[in-house]
């Protein structure tokens, strides 16, 4: 049997004309700071770690992926009671944003969508279950739905 590691692409499935995406800074409806910079980062490296599209500049860019942060929020999900009353033991953290993909060499908006992330986080602490590490997953979501839909409307 052979084992090996299989790469594969889906850049066959994009139009011959678009080879590259620019992904400028999302805007931030929300109140958290710094969050727009962090959303778009980890979507560029997305980008980069799939090797669908080359990372560019506008100014060189056959496509431009425009996103707003349209809200972020906390809900208690699991719940516990204890001597002192109810206790919330985990929190669902979800992101909102709204994306738009230009095809820039042919002037047309390729899908314009609201796509959703979300992961769970322990708000004690006394996990690896951080805020920090659920926000960076549900960005990861977002991400994998973003260039799932890259790929599907091809």
């Amino acid at each position: 049997m052979n084992s090996g590691c299989w790469y594969y692409s889906f850049k066959g499935t994009l139009p011959p004309h678009i080879k590259s995406i620019a992904i400028p800074s999302f805007e931030d409806n929300t109140a958290e700071f710094e969050l727009s910079q962090i959303v778009t980062e980890q979507i560029k490296l997305g980008f980069i770690k799939e090797h669908i599209l080359e990372l560019v500049e506008k100014d060189g860019a056959h496509s431009i992926l425009l996103g707003t942060l349209e809200s972020i929020s906390d809900k208690p999900i699991v719940y516990s009671e204890s001597e002192t009353g109810e206790s919330v033991d985990e929190y669902r953290v979800t992101i909102n944003v709204k994306v738009e993909w230009k095809d820039l060499v042919e002037d047309k908006q390729v899908f314009q969508k609201s796509i959703s992330g979300y992961s769970e986080y322990d708000p004690t602490g006394a996990s690896e279950a951080t805020r920090e590490k659920a926000i960076e997953q549900a960005i990861d979501n977002i991400t994998e739905d973003i260039i799932n839909a890259i790929l599907a409307d091809w």
